[in-house]
Order: structure tokens, then C-alpha cells, then sequence
């Protein structure tokens, strides 16, 4: 891994509660090149687990499946536990692997900790919420049930980055701070709404700004030479007071400071916010307080039509998009607009509206993605409807940047090739072409487990790889405006190069 923004936070709390009960928790990172025969049969030779915790999202679970088998081969006596969104939104298709003990639906933050406890006195676990465990003997299944969320998000303990030290290159650059829990939005190829019926309870909540500038401070002492922040939320527009009191505090604390931090944070738009110039120039206004210096803005398409009518998003206009990044411009703020194409029902020219707007905005940078279908959304449902997903099902490897769909009026060839040349129509004109053309290696490579494994690892360890990624890919940017105001918009792509 390159940096501490990569760590996920699901398994990352996982491990810190197991630990903070006094468990000797050890982490590892799987990837398609991870020589994990050999990684696990030193672990378990040497420190005889009893409990392994699994993670994945339906697309990795396949690779899942094959780490809970050698486990099994290795010490069958293991106790395995999976969790993340597969287990949760597809708990039936989970808990038939054979090699599974146990699944988690919903959150697992307490659920792991009461696991852990029974396998310590020896016993076989029973009576968990949260927990599917199956019989050792008779192969059945205790489906316990749900229990209510966790609405005081401050019980939970501050993730402990140690642990993942040995699987990062850079502990030193950017990290990310959770915020909060959940998303009050509807969009089709999101999963927050079936995450939301699991159990009762409010879903969409938030953690106190005391307890994240704590974490912080934490963090920053710790790792004395990082100095920008990710905010992990699914929006800070869902609750912008909260927001507002959040870059308030974040403002008073870099005061205290001898170097200050910089933030950057997610925000989907919706009319009723940008409709209001004074209410979003008063937030845009404290951004630069606090020193949030970017925005990771969902633009998706700049088709309306597929925006309302297939992603569900919250409506906003194009035009009321585009005059908000600009102005964000005026105090500082960068945008980067979170983009998907090779959605079910897009067309070619639905995806041309995409490149118009970012042809007229010229954010200064874009995340793209090419839609995969993941179990549990409704934008999966509509794919099977449509008889779209190919036979024998979807590519789950490097899903985000390979087409899997075969779309009408969007053929699978055309949008993996427009996921390269996206870079030349969008930028043409307006970016070096030397950083157009890296960017389309990039995406290049991104399809493609192997090469994108073996840039990875140039990048991390070679001066020269690293100095191109870092001033072609994510390094200053200047942005036009009141103050000329030069930005650094850290890495945006988790998990990728």
C-alpha cells in the first residue's frame, strides 16, 4: 500500500476493538499477487490463531473464498468470521461457503469483540447478534438477530494505525479521518439504502468534531510529518450544520498549530444547497478557515437524464454544478468531480454530456470509474432486468476501470476505449499533453491486475517513478481566483495507482 489512505475502515476498527479488548491482533492485506500459501503458513505455524476476520465486497469475494479455504487446509480448527458488504447484503450466497464459520450482517463492531471472547473461554460462540454461525456438527445455522446501530460513534475507539504499518510504504502522507456513518441519499448504484433496513436505528450519524480533532491531534503526533487529511464521509451536505460546526473547529485547531493541516471531503450537491448562494458561499467560506482545501464533488453524469432517471441522484443543475465549483475557485477550494460511465441505460451521448461538462468546468481533477454491478444495489436489479451482465457473470477483477456491461447503445468495447480517451476529450487544450497522455497510461494499466501491481510497486519504491506520479497525477495544482492560491490535492485513488 502507498499511504495510510488506503487503509479501509471497516476491517481497520475491527482489528483496533479486538485489540483495545486485549486480543493480539495481527493484519494482513491479500492482493492477486500476494504469495499468501507462504505468508499464511509462517503465521499460523508460528502463532497459532484461533479467529481469522475476512472482509469483502461482492466482487471480492471469490478471492475471499480461496484465502478461508487455505486457512481451513492450514488448521482447520480456525475459527473464520466474514464481514463487509457481501455478508451483509447477500447473507444466503455468504454463509454457503464451506469454509466460513460464521458471518457478520449489519455492523460487527461489538459483535467481533463478544466472538472473540466465548473462542477465548473455549467455547463454540452462540447468541451474538449481528452473527450467522453455523454448527460445526450438524451444519446448521443460528441466524441471530440484528442489533440497533451504534448512534454515539465516539464509543468507538480511534483506529490504531500501527497495525497496518508493515503493509504501508509512506505512513506519512495523507490519512483519512472517519466522520461518519451512513448516507440519506437513494442512488442506484450505491448500497447505503440496504445497508440502512439491516437493523433499527438511526443510520445516517456522525461522530462529535471533539473526538475527530482528537484523533487527529493523535495522529498527527504520531506521523509529525503528514499534513493534509482526508474526511471520510458520503457527503458533508447531509447534515451541513454539522459540517459547518466541524470546519469551525477544524479553523481553531490549525490556530493552535505551528504548521498547518489542509482537508479535503466529499459533498454531493442538491439543489436546495447550491440554489442558495449566500448559504453555500457561508460553507465555501469556512472551507477556507479550516483549511479544506478540496472538494470531491459527485457530478457522475452530465446527462440529467440518467442523473435523475437511472442514478437517482439529488437533483442539481448542471449549470448549478459548474457555478459552485467556480466559485469554491474564488476561496481556494478544488474540486475533483467524482465521475461514472457504462452505467445500465447510458448512452453514447449521455456519456458526450459527461465530457461537456468537464470540457466547460475544467475541475482540476476527475475520478473516474466504470460502473460494475454490485450485489444489493438497485442498479444491479436493473442490469439482470436488462440482460446486460454477460454469461457466465462479470470480471470482478480491477472491476472499477474494465467494462463488464454489454450495453445497447454504449457497447462494452466503446467504454472501456472512452475510459482511456475521456483524458484527451475532457482536457484537450487545457492540460499538458505529457500529463493527458500519463493519465491515459494510467487508466491503461489500471485494467490489468498484473502491470498496475508492478507500477504500484515502482511508484512506491523508485525516486524517479514517484516523482512523475506525484507531479503528474496528484501533485500542485493553481487555482485561478481572488488569491491565486496554490493547492496540493493528495492521491484520490485508494487502492489504485
Amino acid at each position: 500500500m502507498r499511504s495510510p489512505m488506503e487503509i479501509p475502515f471497516g476491517i481497520s476498527i475491527i482489528a483496533t476493538v479486538l485489540k483495545v479488548a486485549r486480543h493480539d491482533v495481527n493484519l494482513f492485506v491479500i492482493s492477486p499477487v500476494t504469495p499468501l500459501r507462504k505468508i499464511l503458513e509462517t503465521y499460523i505455524r508460528e502463532k497459532k490463531p484461533q479467529l481469522f476476520c475476512l472482509t469483502a465486497v461482492s466482487s471480492q469475494f471469490p478471492a475471499i473464498e480461496r484465502a478461508a479455504a487455505l486457512i481451513k487446509e492450514l488448521d482447520p480448527d480456525i475459527f473464520v468470521v466474514l464481514g463487509g458488504h457481501h455478508s451483509s447484503l447477500a447473507p444466503d450466497n455468504a454463509i454457503k461457503c464451506p469454509n466460513v464459520d460464521a458471518i457478520c450482517v449489519s455492523e460487527g463492531d461489538s459483535a467481533v469483540v463478544s466472538l472473540a471472547g466465548q473462542l477465548k473461554d473455549g467455547k463454540w460462540p452462540t447468541e451474538i447478534p449481528n452473527l450467522w454461525i453455523r454448527d460445526p456438527q450438524t451444519g446448521e445455522i443460528e441466524k441471530n438477530s440484528t442489533a440497533p446501530f451504534n448512534e454515539d460513534l465516539d464509543t468507538i475507539p480511534h483506529v490504531d494505525r500501527t497495525l497496518w504499518e508493515p503493509w504501508i510504504a509512506n505512513p506519512h502522507e495523507e490519512a483519512s479521518i472517519l466522520v461518519g456513518r451512513g448516507c440519506p441519499y437513494k442512488c442506484t448504484y450505491c448500497s447505503n439504502h440496504a445497508m440502512e433496513e439491516l437493523s433499527e436505528g438511526k443510520y445516517v450519524r456522525y461522530r462529535s468534531s471533539e473526538d475527530m480533532i482528537s484523533e487527529i491531534d493523535t495522529l498527527t503526533k504520531q506521523y509529525p510529518r503528514m499534513n493534509h487529511i482526508y474526511l471520510e464521509i458520503e457527503t458533508v451536505g447531509a447534515d451541513i450544520t454539522k459540517g459547518l460546526d466541524l470546519f469551525e473547529k477544524l479553523a481553531e485547531y490549525n490556530n493552535k498549530r505551528n504548521n498547518d493541516l489542509t482537508f479535503r471531503i466529499n459533498l454531493a450537491l442538491h439543489s436546495n444547497f447550491v440554489r442558495n448562494e449566500e448559504k453555500y458561499r457561508k460553507f465555501l467560506e469556512l472551507c477556507q478557515k479550516a483549511q479544506v482545501t478540496a472538494l470531491n464533488v459527485g457530478l457522475e453524469s452530465g446527462s440529467e437524464r440518467v442523473r435523475r432517471q437511472i442514478l437517482k441522484r439529488p437533483r442539481y443543475t448542471n449549470k448549478e454544478l459548474i457555478n459552485f465549483c467556480r466559485t469554491a475557485r474564488e476561496f481556494g477550494v478544488a474540486s475533483s468531480l467524482l465521475v461514472l460511465m457504462g452505467v445500465p441505460g447510458e448512452t453514447f451521448d449521455d456519456y458526450l454530456e459527461t465530457v461537456k461538462v468537464v470540457r466547460e468546468l475544467q475541475p482540476e481533477d476527475v475520478q473516474l470509474s466504470i460502473f460494475y454491478p454490485y450485489l444489493g444495489t438497485d442498479l444491479y436489479d436493473v442490469a439482470v432486468e436488462q440482460g446486460v451482465i454477460p454469461e457466465g457473470g462479470t470480471e470482478t477483477s480491477n472491476e472499477r476501470h474494465r467494462a463488464t456491461l454489454e450495453l445497447p447503445d454504449f457497447p462494452k468495447w466503446r467504454v472501456q476505449f472512452e475510459f482511456l480517451y475521456f483524458w484527451y476529450r475532457s482536457f484537450k487544450g487545457h492540460w499538458s499533453l505529457d500529463r493527458i497522455f500519463l493519465k491515459i497510461v494510467r487508466a491503461f494499466l489500471l485494467r490489468f491486475t498484473n502491470l498496475s501491481a508492478v507500477a504500484r510497486y515502482l511508484i512506491v519504491n523508485t525516486r524517479f517513478f514517484n516523482y512523475i506520479f506525484k507531479t503528474y497525477m496528484d501533485g500542485t495544482k493553481k487555482v485561478s481566483g481572488v488569491k491565486e492560491d496554490r493547492l496540493r490535492l493528495a492521491s484520490y485513488h485508494t487502492g489504485e495507482l
